[in-house]
């Protein structure tokens, strides 16, 4: 299992008062490399304290033969946020799963894109994730 950081410094800030809305996020692309099964790409870091109330974000397609499956997590769980998101056609929406509305990081936290099953035919493409939420 390999994994590669995506994102680089610097990343937002906490300026403003508690409970205004922020969002962390970014496109990551993802290379034909990454491409295997359990691989993560390290895509962006949240705050303490930050409280998750949505996603936003699309994915091309990167896949041109069996279906490529990726999830977007943390260390604690890989698919805290997406679960089984298929980018063998592009993707316009995310969805957020259940276990990611209202959770709130205790500490800085690394978010993750993890390959949960590699492509047959792997093609290079993007992720673009944005996580929607407020600082408590």
């Amino acid at each position: 299992m390999a994994y590669r950081k995506d994102w680089g410094q610097p990343q937002a800030g906490l300026q403003g008062e508690a409970r205004t809305r922020k969002v962390f996020g970014r496109t990551v692309t993802v290379g034909t490399a990454d491409n295997v099964t359990g691989n993560t790409i390290g895509a962006f870091m949240v705050p303490a304290w930050f409280t998750v109330t949505g996603i936003l974000g699309s994915a091309t397609d990167m896949d041109s033969g069996t279906a490529m499956l990726i999830t977007i997590g943390d260390a604690g769980s890989a698919n805290r946020f997406v679960t089984s998101l298929n980018t063998q056609a592009a993707v316009t929406s995310l969805s957020l799963a259940a276990a990611g509305l209202l959770y709130t990081f205790a500490t800085d936290t690394e978010v993750l894109i993890t390959i949960a099953t590699q492509a047959g035919t792997p093609v290079a493409g993007t992720v673009t994730a944005y996580l929607d939420g407020f600082v408590n």
